[in-house]
């Protein structure tokens, strides 16, 4: 891989790092969302169902106009829409029906171009190392996720102390100086990516974009992908677990929940490349690491809220966090292990991103749910059935790929 295509993936993943704050600014901020919006663990989940219901008719539609449009203008000008609706939201937080609204217009400005834009330049650039371009895009999300999100902390934590009534606001802001701030740096360094198809003067007909629904493998790979996400999504409650079972402070449970979220996405090109190299195959490197985090939720319902077990706990959530990365930040490169035609990428993205992101319209209630009712080995249960129905469809997607040969 060339040094200009690593630093476009960088680019690529300081967008993906920004963009997506605010949607799950949960993640990392459930506690102080939630003592200051005066909502319940529920109330919260239902932001990013609301999030999710708007992603469901975006995702399609989306996918297929991103497969011609310019790349770089659909994400530049998604970034400035998200800081838009981010200063909105910095007065109206206090209003539940105004935030909810605006949960909703965050998948118009966050995933309707700029998700299928994004990913589609990503595996192009990646070619027959998928996983690694991936991964190395994950990294730079992850590391960018990491730092705007610990800034936001700070400024929270900064502003608690000498004016009260302004610290919220005022951690809002930082995740719209940032989106700011990368859509400038893409205007400058990122430049339109290429492929034959967008260099053909004929745009595919529906019926060739609706193809990829006839693919067998397009339904496992999005059952794949519905199943590592929840894994994914699942993490964030590892937050309240670790402040009311096991008593740490918001600020080290939120920074935990940013190594978890975010940090260990950096470490992720080294799976990617050992993924490709060594495994040849995501699915393969899949079929590794689920067993791992099955075994280790597994632990964590045993020790339950014994808390003997402290820093055993905190590790195994560490654990967990970084296999769930490795396979989050390479889920999609499945797309092109399955060979799905690079023409219609825009389109399966955005069809397989409908069932990957429906645990936000579904878990996340219900988890918060189990969370406002102290039932958090509902949620681990969850997760490892998820993990389990993971490595099946990664199996039936090995015969598949075998059965084409």
């Amino acid at each position: 891989m060339k040094f200009k295509d690593f630093a476009t993936l960088i680019v690529l993943g300081m967008a993906g790092g920004t963009i997506f704050l605010l949607p799950y600014m949960k993640y990392y901020f459930y506690n102080q969302m939630i003592d200051n919006t005066g909502v319940s663990g529920e109330s919260l989940g239902l932001f990013v169902t609301m999030f999710g219901i708007a992603s469901a008719l975006v995702l399609l539609p989306g996918g297929m106009i991103a497969d011609r449009l310019s790349s770089r203008k659909c994400i530049i000008t998604s970034l400035i829409a998200t800081s838009l609706l981010t200063i909105l939201y910095s007065f109206l937080y206090t209003s539940y029906l105004a935030s909810l609204i605006i949960w909703f217009l965050l998948a118009f400005t966050t995933l309707f171009l700029a998700w299928p834009a994004i990913f589609k330049s990503v595996r192009v650039i990646g070619g027959g190392n998928a996983c690694t371009a991936y991964s190395i895009y994950y990294a730079a999300v992850g590391l960018t996720g990491a730092l705007v999100g610990y800034i936001t902390i700070k400024v929270y934590s900064f502003l608690s102390v000498i004016a009260l009534a302004n610290s919220y606001f005022g951690a809002i802001w930082v995740s719209a100086i940032a989106n700011v701030g990368v859509a400038i740096a893409l205007y400058y360094l990122l430049r339109d990516i290429k492929t034959d198809t967008e260099n053909d003067s004929r745009l595919p007909s529906i019926r060739e974009s609706l193809s990829v629904l006839k693919m067998p493998s397009i339904w496992i790979i999005s059952i794949t992908l519905f199943c590592t996400y929840t894994l994914y999504m699942g993490m964030s409650f590892f937050t309240p677990y670790l402040t009311k079972t096991f008593h740490m402070s918001d600020e080290t449970s939120g920074t935990l929940s940013l190594v978890r979220s975010y940090v260990f996405m950096s470490l992720t090109p080294i799976t990617g490349i050992i993924a490709d190299r060594f495994f040849k195959s995501t699915l393969k490197w899949f079929l590794l690491v689920c067993p791992i985090i099955i075994i280790s939720l597994l632990l964590v319902m045993a020790i339950g809220e014994n808390s003997h077990f402290h820093v055993t706990i905190m590790v195994l959530t560490l654990l967990i966090g970084f296999f769930v990365c490795t396979v989050y930040a390479s889920m999609f490169s499945i797309l092109s292990e399955c060979k799905i035609p690079l023409a219609v990428a825009g389109t399966a993205i955005g069809f397989a991103s409908i069932f990957a992101y429906t645990p936000d319209m579904i878990m996340q209630p219900l988890f918060g749910y189990f969370v406002d009712t102290n039932q958090y080995y509902l949620i681990f249960l969850i997760l490892i059935i998820m993990a389990i129905l993971s490595a099946i469809s990664c199996i039936a997607l090995l015969y598949l790929n075998k059965k084409q040969l």
